[in-house]
């Protein structure tokens, strides 16, 4: 990661062209926070950092990750309830996990197709056997090909991948980090829709 950040910051000094140098940033910032997030997932047990986040500033983040990462073909819509208040949460692993199934959808694309990323609130809601005055619905929608039912039942297991190449990691973080946050994560899927459910709490039970 270090490498990375220090050919990005040389390569900044060498653009004259100031559009440019928001792809540099980004490269600079995801380094930075790439790194504080495997240092925090390589210590056992780590203590999540709560603070009060926005969840659309974290979804805004997550699509000028997408839109840089797959230029080109692939759109992604927002479809905000802005009435949502603020909630407590742990800002880089809302990120990481929104991202990591965004990211997935839009890599079963091959960048070329739609993601939606919709917010709801829900009212007495039950998560994780506790009953919530007020929760948010995330929603992860995307119009590729589906999931494989191969792998649907196993999906959310380490090292499972539908995909060449893959990991196998990037859904079991997501889960993790929901799970952290008291949430629940589901995921329906058929071709030509796939869609991903997260519903976190926003007040105390």
């Amino acid at each position: 990661m270090g490498g990375i950040r220090g050919a990005a910051q040389l390569l900044e000094h060498e653009l004259n062209n100031p559009s440019l140098k928001e792809y540099t940033q980004v490269i600079i910032k995801e380094a930075d926070r790439l790194q504080d997030l495997m240092q925090r997932l390589l210590t056992p047990h780590r203590a999540m950092l709560p603070a009060t986040v926005n969840i659309h500033e974290i979804l805004e983040r997550v699509r000028s990750l997408l839109t840089a990462e797959f230029p080109g073909s692939l759109e992604v819509r927002r479809d905000y309830d802005t009435s949502l208040p603020e909630l407590v949460g742990d800002r880089e692993q809302l990120i990481q996990a929104v991202l990591n199934i965004a990211r997935n959808a839009a890599q079963a694309m091959n960048g070329d197709g739609l993601i939606v990323l919709r917010t709801r609130s829900l009212r007495q809601v039950t998560l994780a056997k506790k009953r919530y005055r007020l929760a948010l619905e995330l929603k992860v929608i995307d119009n590729g090909p589906g999931i494989p039912e191969t792998i649907r039942e196993r999906m959310f297991y380490p090292l499972v991948s539908g995909r060449e190449g893959g990991s196998g990691l990037g859904l079991t973080i997501a889960q993790n980090f929901v799970q952290h946050h008291h949430g629940t994560i589901d995921c329906s899927s058929r071709p030509g829709e796939t869609v991903f459910t997260l519903r976190l709490p926003v007040e105390q039970a």
